[in-house]
């Protein structure tokens, strides 16, 4: 996913005007934006919401990418709980008894926070290593992103990094994945907050390095690069999970690759496969994500092929608003419209109303819920990963287009969608 994001992270008003007009996208917020730290008016009470969590057994993975907060905490934000208290974010996630914290990275992760902070370092090992940490002592398990890139990775986007650009045959490219694979592993088995779980590639299904290296048709030796992670994964953490990820989560042909690469990767010195568990982003706002009857499939066929199944990336609208930065929101009201067509199943709260699912603290909730309950239902031992969990944003230093689809408010507290993630 994160495909649009990447224009509206950059910081550069003329570039993104255009684009929104082209796009008819919705135009900058025209009011005063609040950012969290500033001088902002009382906290809202949201003691009235009487939020259902989702029916799942204690094992299902409750998950939420968090990997922004290092950086946004450096920047200023801070995160509230229900009663308006200042906690460490990670405190929260653990109070409403989310049990995964999902944190990605990236290979260049040399740059600064700065207000001309592209090409996105904040994603680096220090501050990866900062949140994991976190997460482990509030007793969460961490899941390990890898993108493989400097930057994001995504359908459109697969870059190979730059200190690996010049490598000209696929073997040593390999190589190199595993090296720096150990190099990151290592470093958080050290600082005692090695992942549970590791994800190989991010949103892969059409392969890694398609652009920027000087390997011939790079992309067709995916599984050799998978392969040479996955290897040096199982030999330094011989019990953790190893995830692959697409995105696009009811698109069979997506799948039946990605299926294909786990194949590839093949088994360990004895006979365990490789890869554990596959993971889909599904953005019922995106057609190209298809129903929820064409996820429920995919879900069914990655059960039915012997992986954990995930829905490793989903989020929803809880304003047609809310403004953190003068970037516009990713998620608008045309959404509304997508989401019911997309979720035809959808009974929660007060289900698809006119034709909608409006943006609502509820159907936040409602979106989440269904979503974790019909992964359930497939593998009741699979799991579920709200993206951008606290991805508020700071003018000019790091905008956020995600900032509405938060499970914090523009003052950066805690919504009550996140009592869905309660373990009953």
């Amino acid at each position: 996913m994160k495909k649009q994001n990447n224009f509206f992270m950059a910081g550069c008003s003329a570039v993104l005007a255009l684009f929104a007009a082209s796009c008819s996208l919705p135009a900058y917020n025209s009011e005063t934006p609040v950012y969290p730290g500033m001088s902002n008016s009382s906290f809202t009470d949201y003691s009235s919401y009487s939020i259902q969590a989702a029916e799942v057994d204690d094992d299902f993975i409750r998950g939420v990418d968090a990997s922004e907060v290092k950086a946004l905490e450096e920047c200023g934000i801070k995160f509230y709980d229900d009663n308006n208290s200042e906690k460490d974010v990670f405190e929260i996630f653990a109070e409403h008894d989310v049990n995964w914290i999902r944190l990605r990275i990236w290979n260049d992760y040399t740059q600064a926070v700065t207000d001309d902070w592209a090409p996105y370092g904040y994603n680096n090992l220090s501050r990866t290593i900062n949140m994991a940490q976190r997460a482990k002592k509030y007793g969460m398990k961490v899941l390990l992103d890898f993108h493989y890139s400097d930057n994001w990775a995504d359908p459109s986007k697969q870059k190979c990094p730059a200190m690996w650009s010049s490598i000209t045959n696929y073997t040593e490219l390999a190589s190199a994945v595993g090296t720096y694979t150990e190099e990151i592993i290592q470093a958080m088995i050290d600082a005692d907050c090695a992942p549970d779980m590791v994800q190989l590639g991010n949103e892969m299904q059409g392969g890694l390095f398609q652009t920027g290296s000087s390997v011939s048709n790079a992309k067709s030796y995916t599984s050799y690069y998978l392969k040479a992670g996955a290897e040096v994964v199982r030999e330094l953490l011989p019990d953790c999970e190893i995830m692959l990820h697409m995105s696009n989560g009811g698109n069979s042909s997506y799948l039946n690759t990605m299926l294909s690469y786990a194949s590839a990767v093949g088994n360990d010195g004895d006979g365990n496969p490789y890869v554990t568990a596959i993971g889909v982003s599904y953005y019922p706002y995106y057609t190209s994500h298809y129903s929820d009857t064409a996820l429920k499939i995919n879900l069914n066929k990655i059960k039915n092929s012997g992986y954990r199944v995930i829905i490793a990336e989903n989020s929803f609208g809880y304003s047609n608003s809310a403004y953190t930065d003068s970037t516009s929101n990713e998620f608008w009201e045309d959404d509304e419209e997508t989401c019911a067509t997309m979720l035809t199943g959808y009974d929660k709260y007060e289900g698809i109303v006119d034709g909608k699912i409006p943006a609502s603290i509820e159907n936040q909730a409602g979106v989440m819920e269904y979503l974790m309950e019909l992964c359930s239902e497939v593998d009741s031992q699979g799991g579920y990963f709200y993206w951008g969990a606290a991805y508020l944003g700071v003018e000019n230093k790091m905008n956020s287009s995600w900032e509405n689809q938060a499970l914090f408010d523009v003052n950066g507290k805690v919504l009550p969608s996140m009592d869905v993630f309660i373990n009953k």
